[in-house]
């Protein structure tokens, strides 16, 4: 059966909040664009019981099941470790996967993490990283401009990681990059965080979990195959929609954080490819691009952002938009003045690599 890749994404997205009822060949295209996009765990989730399902579709999901059990275990194995580190002296908020877990959110059930994300006051950073050193938890070795790029230019440390651990835990002290077009002081985000019963770990208020989704996908990535930045930003939408005065407390945060262009874009593709029920009232009230820019940029996030044919290597127009939704990345991420000298080693040291006498130089050149 060959269909369209926007109507099997689509499939693939109805089918994290309900069991899909389609004929096996649609199964094969839908678990191949779920696998794809790291979303096989949820969708698993959401058709555990689905009647419809044949046999052989049905060990698929067992073996994402499976998996992202495995991946779920592992998560609470690395956040009770780092449990005994937070000794109070200084807040320490669990970001993204870690908070949906430790909240119980429904979405986290199957979703897979491949890190933790901690996030920490600046004045405690060395203290916290220090503490995780002498626990076990090692950094790679880096090169004087790779050490100065995170500690001075990045919101995050260098990644740690346990010998043999399966995650990798970075530590951040702010969720914009220092050099990043829309940073901002992170002390808000402190203020509002709230405790997690049982447990040493903060998380951010609900408004700030959806701000960060937001800035996560569109402000401090490259945008290609992350389709499940739009899943999580739709899942927190969902969990916390019901509470009073969210909607109004979201706009008017953004726009106090100067984060309303990128929940623009967080509620405009939630709502367009998941349904998620948005009130036009809050879209309005954003800063969403100009009339003029909006088709465009619509149509270049789409490519970049959705799985293409898994048949097919990636069309020029995917490859095209990849490249434009990079180099936006780059230019939201550092100041022209910064970022031309910085490519520029990054190319020499690609070139660097390709020659013997490079072969093994650190690659370097920050995240």
């Amino acid at each position: 059966m060959s269909t369209h890749p926007a109507a099997d994404c689509a499939l693939l997205l109805r089918g994290l909040h309900e069991a899909l009822e389609i004929p096996e060949a649609r199964w094969d295209r839908v678990l191949r664009l779920a696998r794809m996009t790291g979303l096989h765990g949820r969708l698993a989730a959401a058709n555990a019981d689905n009647p419809t399902v044949s046999e052989r579709v049905r060990r698929h999901l067992l073996s994402a099941t499976r998996m992202a059990d495995f991946s779920a275990r592992m998560l609470d194995a690395e956040l009770r470790d780092v449990a005994p580190l937070c000794g109070g002296d200084f807040p320490v908020i669990a970001l993204k996967g870690g908070a949906y877990a430790l909240q119980a959110l429904g979405f986290a059930r199957g979703r897979f993490v491949s890190d933790i994300d901690l996030l920490v006051p600046a004045r405690a950073l060395r203290t916290m990283e220090a503490r995780l050193h002498a626990a076990g938890w090692e950094s790679a070795a880096l090169d004087p401009y790779d050490e100065r790029y995170y500690r001075d230019w990045s919101h995050e440390t260098p990644p740690l990681r346990f010998p043999g651990h399966f995650l990798e835990l970075d530590l951040h002290h702010a969720i914009t990059p220092v050099t990043g077009r829309r940073h901002f002081d992170p002390a808000p985000l402190f203020d509002e965080s709230l405790p997690i019963a049982g447990s040493r770990f903060r998380v951010l208020s609900a408004r700030d979990q959806v701000l960060h989704a937001c800035v996560h996908c569109f402000q401090d990535g490259d945008l290609a195959l992350r389709v499940r930045e739009i899943a999580d930003i739709d899942g927190l939408l969902r969990s916390f929609a019901g509470t009073t005065g969210f909607w109004p407390g979201l706009v008017e945060r953004a726009n106090a954080l100067g984060l309303g262009r990128p929940l623009w874009y967080g509620l405009h593709f939630a709502r367009s490819w998941m349904q998620t029920p948005v009130p036009q009232e809050a879209l309005s009230a954003l800063p969403g691009p100009a009339a003029v820019l909006r088709r465009p940029m619509e149509a270049c996030i789409s490519l970049a952002l959705l799985p293409p044919d898994p048949d097919r290597p990636p069309g020029l127009s995917v490859r095209f938009a990849r490249r434009l939704a990079l180099a936006r990345y780059h230019l939201l991420r550092m100041p022209l003045h910064m970022l031309l000298p910085h490519l520029a080693r990054k190319a020499w040291l690609r070139t660097r690599r390709r020659t013997p006498d490079g072969a093994n130089e650190n690659a370097g050149g920050g995240p």
